[in-house]
């Protein structure tokens, strides 16, 4: 039967349509496969499974992996591994220190250092080179870079001493040795060092360790330095970052470190006190039944008192304050002489002031009348770290004085200087 064009071309049309559909039905089909069937088809074939051995499964066996072999992950290149042990520090501090980051408690402790470093006599070590720098796999190159670089800065521009740069002391060498190829890294024997030292044109060596412990969270650096000509070892001490640290860079509470626990027991087996002096000036009120009521007058007064207790935030002590009014109507000369006791109401602190509140107790001398007992309540604010401020409530028991009344609630303000 004889088609025409048009009704060919419809034909062909057609079919190309229904192949198509039929193309894309079975590629639905393939991805559609349950997880049932996924794990049957990636399973190893056990060996009760036959399948027929075509030329198509068999490329297809040499090219599957073989899943009966236990598959190893490929380790991380070196810089990922630095990039992973960077951020997890990072992500460690973040969570158990605040806002409180590594790089603020290692230049603390370069700080610290420093201050230590410009203590040592420049003829013994200077000019000294830096030769190592240990850090542990957790720490990252940079970071490392960043200390080393904090120090060396510090040294040079704040101490006396000189310093230079070790590069032999790090450099890769390789050698062959027979049929073995030997790589070295660094300086490994001390004739070497000595020889570089002499090329250096330097007296000692400088070694860097700093380690962090992410169980106490605690970070940790090391210095040592040692004599080039004989390895002795001139000078080493260790710095120690850790929460209470960094507490102090964030409310400056004041941590009593380990030497200064051991200088308070030996004071203690020594006997030795913890003395305070306040010299102050202010003016006193004392209530009086006289025509002009009550007497105000200058004061100027010194106390010297003892700190005691866990955190010496108790202090017990004496004191004298001299009393004047020269006026002609309610003219006095006296003074207070007493015994206090105040308490620190806040723990130390070095960026906060400090208030000391408590009971003094005594009595006032004006000569032949006047004379009696007095009680006070004051508190004093002591500024950082010499000046300060204070008030007393007082209460003079009532006693005569020329003719009237001299007693009862009075105050008292001053102006102090404390050391």
């Amino acid at each position: 039967m004889m088609m025409s064009p048009s009704t060919s071309t419809a034909v062909r049309t057609l079919v190309a349509l229904v192949a198509l559909l039929v193309t894309t039905g079975l590629a639905s089909v393939t991805r559609a496969q349950s997880a049932d069937e996924l794990r049957i088809d990636d399973a190893p074939a056990t060996e009760s499974s036959e399948s027929p051995e075509t030329p198509l499964a068999e490329d297809a066996a040499e090219d599957a992996p073989d899943l009966s072999e236990p598959r190893v992950r490929p380790a991380p290149a070196a810089d990922e591994r630095q990039r992973q042990a960077a951020e997890g520090v990072e992500r460690h501090l973040r969570t158990d220190a605040g806002v409180i980051h590594i790089y603020q408690l290692a230049e603390e402790m370069v700080d610290e250092a420093l201050s230590d470093l410009a203590d040592l006599n420049p003829r013994a070590i200077s000019p000294l080179a830096v030769r190592n720098l240990n850090l542990t796999p957790n720490l990252s190159p940079h970071f490392g870079s960043f200390v080393e670089s904090t120090l060396v800065s510090g040294i040079a521009n704040l101490t006396d001493h000189r310093v230079k740069r070790c590069i032999a002391c790090r450099a890769m060498r390789s050698r062959v040795e027979g049929d073995d190829w030997v790589v070295s890294v660094g300086l490994t024997e001390h004739e070497d060092l000595q020889r570089e030292a002499e090329r250096l044109n330097v007296k000692a060596f400088l070694d860097i360790s700093f380690a962090f412990f992410p169980g106490p969270n605690i970070v940790a650096m090391q210095l040592e330095i040692f004599r080039a000509d004989d390895a002795t070892v001139l000078w080493s001490e260790t710095y120690r970052s850790d929460a209470t640290s960094a507490a102090i860079l964030r409310t400056g509470a004041r941590i009593i470190s380990r030497a200064e626990r051991v200088r308070e027991l030996e004071r203690k087996i020594e006997e030795r006190p913890y003395y305070g002096h306040q010299l102050y000036l202010g003016m006193s009120t004392i209530p009086y039944d006289g025509p002009a009521g009550a007497i105000t007058g200058a004061a100027i007064g010194y106390r010297l008192y003892e700190r005691f207790g866990q955190d010496r935030r108790m202090l017990f002590g004496v004191g004298a304050e001299g009393f004047a009014n020269f006026s002609d109507a309610n003219g006095l000369l006296g003074a207070f002489v007493g015994a206090t006791f105040q308490y620190e109401l806040f723990e130390p602190n070095l960026n906060r002031l400090e208030l000391r509140t408590g009971p003094t107790v005594g009595g006032f001398f004006a000569g032949s009348e006047g004379n009696s007992f007095s009680m006070e309540w004051g508190l004093d604010a002591i500024l950082q770290y010499r000046l300060g401020a204070g008030i007393s409530a007082m209460y003079f028991l009532p006693t005569e004085y020329a003719g009237y009344d001299l007693g009862g609630f009075g105050f008292k303000a001053r102006a102090s200087f404390n050391w």
